[in-house]
């Protein structure tokens, strides 16, 4: 794990000497809530709303959180500075903590905060260029009365699984569809088409996560003057669209030339270039940025 940077509870230790007990119900039952946060020139990028969306999710499954947004800002910073020299993935995992081999978190007196630092994902040219390639997702979305896509928690295996059914077919993300039939998002990103000049994005009443990236790209649409919905989405809407494109926090705007065998028409787009160019200011604007 050369590059790595951790810390448990707030002590920086070394990757190959992080230790958890296999008694966190974080390990045993995926109970946890982690936010990911990028650097811009060395500085944390929309660390506000990350932080909001970690207060959120940790609120949602009942979770304390034993510290203050500004204290996982200034954790974030110190990370940042430990490792080499580029820009930063940045995450932080609270975990319930350690128990007894129990569902009932009762016996977790104290969350668990793990901290994992390495050098920000890059993505290939050729997907920014010429698109990338997606399927839809066999695997159906969690419905929003089980494990509520909403919460940012550390049981993905929904989203594991669709990701493998992608690799299978030689794609760099699955779109999962809901119980209903409707479009999601994809594993790790958000799915936005263009049609007859209209960008469209699956609604949160769909059951997906807010992805903060996402919400800056509804803002830049509105910028642009650019019609916009958040709405109901079939498999159809999505094979009809003249554009495709993802977009996450590590990802930024990638338009999305293949979905399984079917070509998008327009790769990338004219539009989602534009929104891509605003997107790429907004990133920048020290507003941002702390």
């Amino acid at each position: 794990m050369k590059g790595y940077v951790v810390s448990i509870n707030g002590r920086f230790t070394t990757a190959a000497k992080a230790q958890v007990s296999v008694f966190d119900h974080g390990f045993l039952f995926g109970d946890s809530v982690y936010e990911v946060v990028r650097t811009v020139n060395g500085r944390l990028f929309a660390a506000g709303p990350h932080l909001r969306r970690l207060q959120a999710s940790a609120g949602a499954i009942g979770l304390k959180l034993p510290h203050s947004a500004a204290w996982f800002e200034r954790h974030m910073r110190a990370m940042h500075k430990k490792k080499p020299r580029t820009e930063s993935y940045l995450r932080v995992i609270v975990t319930r903590g350690v128990g007894l081999l129990d569902l009932h978190p009762e016996s977790c007196p104290k969350p668990n905060v793990i901290g994992i630092a390495k050098a920000l994902p890059t993505w290939a040219d050729e997907h920014y260029a010429h698109g990338c390639k997606i399927v839809l997702a066999g695997i159906r979305r969690n419905l929003k009365q089980a494990t509520d896509p909403a919460v940012k928690s550390g049981n993905y295996l929904n989203n594991v699984l669709a990701l493998m059914e992608a690799r299978r077919e030689n794609a760099a993300e699955a779109l999962m569809i809901n119980a209903q039939g409707f479009l999601t998002e994809c594993t790790t990103s958000n799915i936005f088409l263009v049609k007859g000049g209209e960008v469209k994005t699956p609604g949160l009443d769909q059951g997906l996560l807010e992805g903060v990236t996402r919400g800056f790209i509804l803002g830049v649409c509105r910028d642009l003057k650019l019609p916009v919905q958040e709405c109901a989405l079939t498999p159809d809407d999505l094979y009809a669209a003249d554009e495709v494109f993802i977009t996450s926090t590590t990802r930024d705007v990638m338009p999305v030339a293949r979905i399984g065998n079917h070509r998008v028409k327009l790769t990338p787009g004219r539009l989602t270039l534009r929104i891509a160019n605003a997107y790429h200011d907004v990133l920048h604007n020290p507003a941002n940025l702390t």
